[in-house]
């Protein structure tokens, strides 16, 4: 089964400043890729059911999730030949 990208957003906090932050994770559905992010992050007592109410530290960052998204495929396209498959060789 092949993997999906999602992406994991949050907001950071630091005394008065405070910034949006976010980390794609590739899993094959969102549960397992909450689970992953979790882990990683060190977020105590991570439900997965209930991730907008996860909030955890990272040294002097507080932080806060925000929302998890599938990320869509997009194709690249080659710089060289703009995806014909073709090259310049002269």
């Amino acid at each position: 089964m092949e993997l999906k990208t999602f992406k994991v957003s949050f907001k950071l906090y630091y005394r008065e400043l405070c910034d949006w932050g976010s980390e794609y994770v590739k899993a094959r559905n969102r549960r397992t890729a909450l689970r992953k992010f979790a882990t990683k992050h060190v977020v105590k007592s991570a439900n997965c059911d209930d991730p907008e109410n996860w909030r955890w530290w990272e040294g002097d960052w507080y932080h806060a999730f925000h929302l998890i998204e599938e990320v869509a495929r997009t194709p690249r396209i080659c710089g060289h030949c703009r995806g014909a498959g073709l090259t310049d060789v002269g």
